[in-house]
């Protein structure tokens, strides 16, 4: 295979990652997947998924929800594919952040707030409540669902307030959670997760499709799976909590409500079994696996060598890179070679400086590289597929064996800023952040390792 050829400022190995990275995206994004699952003719709705094919006929009326980061290029897609049916397409409603935000003619958008939950996200669960008020059996309802849709999409149990909400989803956040034990605690305080949106659409037909952003594809954690039958309980919350020692510290109310639920069965997420699913069906249409499948195949395509090193990773960043380099460092490689890589890391929160879990994740591996002595030529791209990475204006960040020399150069106190979680600030001095719009998709985070 052709080598890959390095300029004088490493630009094309850095442009050839990078335009590897928006093939996959392009590849990903809604307007590219969702006919291949769905369409109609005058009559009916059609959805074909791997083992089954469902026809929708006899429709009384038709609503489409999106929820999540993907939600106004699933809004724009459907509403191309369903243009043939006769029957008329109520005004649907899309929830999304600001990022990938555009009006949509036939819908209701609302721009609403993440990582952090806010008001115009429960403004919008307490219209599309309103919105499925007098549905019935003889209606259609599609809803297609992205990842972000946990922090964008919320309604808070009675006894507890949005605030209240706000400071638990910021406590785990920080405390190094998994999105799969955050995602636990956030159902049980919700009044439309963890199932519970299926509530308000009984007794109509329902068809979710969704785009994962969770490591290993578990539908009832996407979103805190909003259409999906909840298989955790309150005894998990409060399990989770602990673990992080976060029960002593979470609001009065929140302790209570949990509490509460513990006790009495009625308040838990509906499960398996619950009739209020029998007319729904969940369809995963696009996952980080597939992702870096395309990724793959753009390398295979331009004749570079690549392998898909490790699938589904998770944990906290430093022990991810300590573990990378580590079985670098044991490999015999056919150089040069691309190891591609995805998943979610987490973050423990344990300073005030701003950055991401990419961001993170790329200086403790010029951390441990260093450390170790490695004399590696790579070049290591990190980045979130939605085109954000944390609470800033970055997707992530791109670095070579040259990144510890510019550090020392800048004068940076790398340990100390490090340690106060400052990673953005690192990388904005050395110029390795990688920044872009939105990318109008979710399917978590990946890893694209040159070495040459």
């Amino acid at each position: 295979m052709n080598s890959i050829k390095i300029g004088k400022s490493h630009r094309k190995i850095n442009k050839f990652l990078l335009d590897a990275f928006n093939y996959g995206i392009e590849k990903i994004r809604p307007n590219k997947i969702l006919n291949k699952y769905i369409s109609a003719n005058d009559k009916e709705i059609i959805v074909k998924t791997k083992k089954k094919v469902f026809r929708y006929s006899d429709i009384g009326r038709i609503y489409i929800l999106c929820i999540g980061k993907a939600s106004t290029e699933m809004a724009i897609a459907t509403k191309e594919i369903l243009k043939k049916l006769k029957t008329k397409v109520n005004k649907g409603v899309i929830v999304v952040n600001k990022e990938n935000y555009r009006n949509v003619s036939g819908f209701n958008s609302f721009v609403s707030g993440h990582p952090i939950p806010n008001k115009e996200g429960k403004r919008a669960a307490d219209f599309v409540k309103n919105y499925l008020n007098d549905i019935t059996a003889n209606d259609i309802i599609l809803i297609f669902i992205s990842g972000g849709g946990s922090a964008l999409f919320n309604s808070p149990v009675k006894e507890i307030t949005l605030r209240d909400k706000i400071n638990v989803n910021k406590l785990l956040i920080e405390s190094g959670a998994d999105i799969k034990e955050i995602n636990t605690v956030r159902k049980h305080l919700s009044t439309i997760k963890g199932g519970n949106l299926i509530k308000y659409c009984f007794p109509a037909r329902v068809h979710s499709f969704i785009l994962s952003d969770v490591v290993g594809d578990d539908l009832s954690s996407i979103a805190s799976g909003l259409t999906v039958p909840d298989n955790t309980y309150f005894t998990d919350v409060r399990k989770v909590l602990r673990k992080y020692k976060l029960w002593s510290t979470i609001p009065v109310k929140v302790k209570s409500f949990i509490s509460k639920g513990l006790k009495n069965k009625e308040i838990e997420t509906p499960k398996k079994g619950n009739t209020i699913f029998k007319n729904v069906q969940n369809t995963l249409i696009g996952s980080n696996t597939i992702y870096l499948n395309y990724l793959k195949e753009f390398c295979d395509k331009k004749k570079v060598n690549s392998i898909i090193w490790k699938r589904n990773i998770e944990g906290n960043v430093k022990k991810l890179a300590t573990m990378f380099v580590h079985d670098l460092s044991k490999k015999k490689l056919n150089k040069p070679v691309i190891f591609l890589s995805g998943g979610e890391s987490t973050v423990k929160v344990s300073g005030n400086g701003i950055g991401g879990r990419n961001q993170e994740f790329a200086l403790y591996f010029v951390k441990e590289i260093q450390k170790r002595k490695l004399k590696t030529k790579f070049t290591l791209l990190s980045l979130g597929t939605d085109g954000k990475d944390g609470p800033t204006n970055a997707a992530g960040a791109i670095v070579d064996q040259n990144t510890f020399n510019l550090i020392q150069k800048s004068k940076i106190d790398f340990l100390n800023e490090l340690d106060n979680n400052n990673s953005y600030k690192i990388l904005k001095k050395i110029g390795c952040l990688v920044i872009m719009d939105g990318t109008n998709t979710n399917v978590a985070d990946i890893q694209m390792l040159a070495l040459i």
